[in-house]
């Protein structure tokens, strides 16, 4: 996680910086700069987590500076540091999208309570981006292997989660377990087999992941209302009819 101190007075960036440093907030990194413009410059080229910048600047203001970095990076958490407190200032970084709003002196105990609570909030959001991430990764790789044998713990492996969590986080997730979700998969492709493939039910259930044709065709049934060979059957002839009058009407 990375911050970005921004004030044009050496001194305040300083006392800013080591407050930050003895907080063990846990940034890897923290940037400084001495205006917007500068600020702005090191955000287009570094991923800022957390902005600590003052409103009233040479060059480029932080009004101006906080709008430009949120645009290109709109989960950039935004702190302001001023000394005027007036309520024309509040209300522009209200309209920004702001974490907090500090008027200097700021003592460290508030300092250190406004990072934290940004920490949080961006913490928050990398864990949800990553379970997001886990998930799509891990439907994939169901979709591509609906064939084999997916056990929780091979799934597991695949994500290098811990089988319990994952199972938790994938229904958490996905609003069902991941049993009923390889089941639903494979029985989708199994429809397409059936309509786009002349192998029998034997080879379709075995490409999708039934060992069992009798234990695939009891599966199916139970979702679709019928077995493998009516559904076919069935879907068949509608394509046909939907053709046919498709071809009738082009003529009339």
């Amino acid at each position: 996680m990375k911050l970005l101190v921004v004030d044009d007075e050496p001194l305040e960036r300083e006392v800013l910086l080591n407050i930050v440093k003895k907080s063990n907030l846990g940034f890897v990194e923290c940037l400084e700069a001495k205006n917007g413009l500068l600020a702005v410059d090191i955000a287009s080229t570094t991923t800022i987590d957390v902005l600590l910048i003052d409103i009233k600047m040479p060059k480029m203001d932080g009004l101006t500076a906080a709008k430009i970095i949120k645009k290109t990076n709109p989960h950039t958490k935004i702190i302001f540091l001023t000394a005027f407190n007036e309520f024309d200032y509040a209300l522009q970084t209200i309209k920004i999208g702001v974490e907090d709003y500090l008027l200097k002196p700021v003592s460290p105990e508030e300092l250190v309570q406004s990072l934290t609570k940004a920490v949080e909030i961006t913490d928050m959001q990398d864990i949800e981006f990553a379970s997001t991430e886990v998930i799509e990764q891990l439907t994939t790789y169901i979709k591509g292997h609906l064939e084999e044998k997916l056990t929780l713990k091979e799934l597991s492996r695949q994500v290098h989660l811990h089988p319990q969590y994952l199972s938790r986080l994938f229904k958490q997730e996905m609003n069902r377990p991941i049993t009923e979700y390889i089941t639903s998969a494979r029985l989708e492709k199994s429809k397409e087999l059936l309509l786009s493939t002349q192998y029998t039910i034997t080879e379709i259930g075995q490409l999708c992941g039934f060992s069992d044709s009798n234990y695939f065709t009891r599966v199916f049934k139970k979702q679709e209302g019928m077995p493998p060979t009516q559904y076919r059957k069935n879907e068949l002839l509608f394509r046909k009819e939907q053709i046919k009058k498709t071809y009738i009407h082009s003529i009339i």
